[in-house]
């Protein structure tokens, strides 16, 4: 028996709780202290796992143990002789990829959410006993990539890791799966989806197969032995991934997935795609290849770095890129997205007030804690670091070199010297590697909240940027400065220097009528159309129960619409660029 072994059970999975225990072979003599991490790694928000704890109890050779609450996710069990067993109860009802979901149809879980750290045993290799429920589930099947020591043919059993870190490294999917399998690169991969569904996993498994062949060959191999996509399929409102040494999990749409015989929505697929290519690219850029900080991370409080818009931006530089690359999405489609990228990111103030830098430092706080103000005071490391990606990558290519020559030398230190990415470091390592400074660039757009200069650069690879007003994309934001909760008629954001903020309206506040008329979502946006702009709209609204009417001046806000397109007549030394860039491997 390991030193330190899980066991875990489906008892009651309507309850939404796992029973676990914890024993502890040899506890520490002077009482032994266990803990549940506050955040896993990929996800960078405290969470509090231990919240989730329902009961906790520890006993040894029978009889009770004492277990004191040091704080909000640390338990001393008293001293004792022979094993320690401390059994608790998880209470799992999220659907997230990043913690634990339990019911009559699946179970799920991140390691992080139900085992117990145990204090200076962390280096200790771990088992997990894996307990089939009862028979009403015996058609449930189990799905992770944890090395299996003993498994019936459902794959309930014993399962081994080397160290904590590894254990809770292993996403675990359990209920009726859907599994297809493949080779990229010479490695098994499955592809395994749970939820209701009638996706072709013919065709996926194709389609990643073809991606990861591609990633395989951008980086020279893979760096596991085997790797899963653990996919549950979702309703429409559901969307998510997260990445893991040698598998991912995600979540999607249902409607997102081919369907055998059916036409589907191929920009939806790709999003699909897109997402598959973010968690795998993970697998070097994040896992392997990271800030310093997450070498040997603290699971109890944040670990800051400013370099997120390194590992998140690029790597959803290249997600889009590698469908392209691979054949996945023509050019006219990557163009099309890489349009829609910049106008959200156009539309968005809080560029102008937060920098890359700080958007990566302050994740903890605010990208995964949005507010009302979140679009004036923020910009997120995913969407303008994958711009200002865009932007070195260009540049680079103008002086004959690339940012994959900058991924294959990352990727290249960390296999011969196991250097992981320290602080400050990301400008001269481009400089090294490359020969090229871009002193300005880093200053400008990753320290600073200038816009990339991507018109200039794009220009050079023979595509049109065009960037204008488009007062008919969103009416009412452009009339009022204002957001609507979907169909709604209460507003979800007021932006930053708009009549909406200078006529008072808050984020809350409910539109009952315009113009003494009753107030939908439709008949608010057929009525601007009506009025033209420096026109005025009186709004009754309430304020939580306070009736307030304010006046309000119909302006054009100007929201800007970023088109990308090929130019006419490319000469060759742009065409060439282009090709280069778009079909590099």
């Amino acid at each position: 028996m390991h030193n330190i072994q899980y066991h875990v059970r489906l008892n009651a999975p309507q309850t939404h709780l796992f029973q676990l225990q914890c024993i502890i072979t040899q506890p520490d003599s002077l009482g032994q202290t266990v803990s549940l991490p506050a955040w896993l790694p990929g996800s960078y928000l405290v969470r509090d796992f231990s919240r989730h704890i329902v009961s906790i109890a520890a006993s040894s050779n029978g009889k009770e143990v004492l277990l004191e609450k040091l704080d909000k996710s640390t338990w001393r069990a008293a001293p004792c002789v022979g094993p320690l067993v401390i059994e608790y109860q998880v209470y799992a009802y999220d659907l997230s990829v990043r913690t634990a979901y339990l019911d009559q149809e699946r179970a799920y879980f991140n390691g992080s959410s139900l085992f117990l750290q145990v204090h200076d045993q962390e280096e200790q290799l771990c088992s997990v006993i894996l307990h089939k429920p009862g028979k009403a589930y015996q058609d449930w099947q189990v799905a992770t990539t944890m090395p299996a020591v003993k498994l019936d043919k459902s794959g309930f059993g014993e399962y081994q890791a080397d160290h904590y870190l590894a254990l809770i490294d292993y996403p675990v999917e359990i209920g009726k799966l859907a599994i297809a399998s493949f080779k990229a690169g010479g490695v098994p991969h499955r592809i395994i989806v749970s939820g209701k569904h009638q996706a072709d996993l013919k065709t996926i498994a194709r389609d990643l197969k073809t991606l990861c062949d591609h990633h395989i060959k951008f980086f020279g191999k893979a760096p596991f032995k085997r790797y899963d996509f653990l996919l549950y399929a979702a309703a429409d409102n559901q969307y998510g991934g997260l990445e893991h040494s040698d598998s991912t999990s995600l979540i999607c749409p249902r409607s997102w997935l081919p369907v055998k015989g059916e036409q589907h929505d191929r920009a939806n697929y790709q999003d699909f795609l897109g997402l598959c290519s973010h968690e795998y690219f993970h697998a070097w850029h994040v896992k392997r290849i990271r800030p310093a900080i997450f070498g040997k991370p603290a699971l109890s409080r944040e670990a800051y770095t400013r370099l997120l818009w390194v590992f998140e931006g690029f790597t959803a530089y290249y997600d889009t890129l590698a469908l392209v690359r691979c054949g996945l999405m023509s050019e006219q489609e990557y163009l099309a997205a890489l349009s829609k990228d910049i106008t959200r990111f156009l539309r968005t103030p809080g560029r102008h007030v937060q920098s890359l830098e700080e958007s990566s430092f302050d994740s903890w706080i605010k990208l995964y804690k949005p507010d009302e103000n979140t679009p004036n005071s923020q910009i997120s490391y995913y969407l303008k670091g994958s711009l200002v990606a865009l932007a070195i990558d260009l540049s680079l290519r103008l002086e004959g070199r690339s940012l994959d020559e900058v991924m294959h030398a990352l990727w290249q230190r960390y296999q011969t010297e196991q250097q992981l990415v320290e602080e400050g470091s990301m400008e001269a390592f481009i400089q090294q590697v490359c020969g090229k400074k871009l002193g300005k660039l880093f200053s400008n757009c990753v320290r600073g909240t200038d816009d990339p200069p991507l018109s200039k650069l794009l220009a050079k690879f023979g595509i049109v940027f065009t960037a204008q007003a488009d007062s008919e994309a969103d009416l009412v934001r452009n009339m009022l400065g204002l957001q609507l909760a979907g169909e709604e008629t209460r507003i979800a954001h007021v932006f930053s220097g708009t009549s909406a903020e200078e006529a008072g309206l808050a984020a809350g506040d409910v539109i009952i009528a315009h113009d003494q008329l009753k107030a939908t979502a439709k008949s608010l946006k057929a009525q601007l159309k009506r009025k033209p702009a420096n026109s005025r709209m009186v709004l009754h609204y309430f304020r939580r129960d306070e009736l307030s009417t304010t006046n309000i001046v119909l302006r054009d806000h100007a929201l800007a619409s970023a088109k990308l397109s090929l130019k006419e007549k490319s000469n060759k030394e742009q065409s060439q660029l282009r090709q280069d860039w778009l079909t590099a491997s």
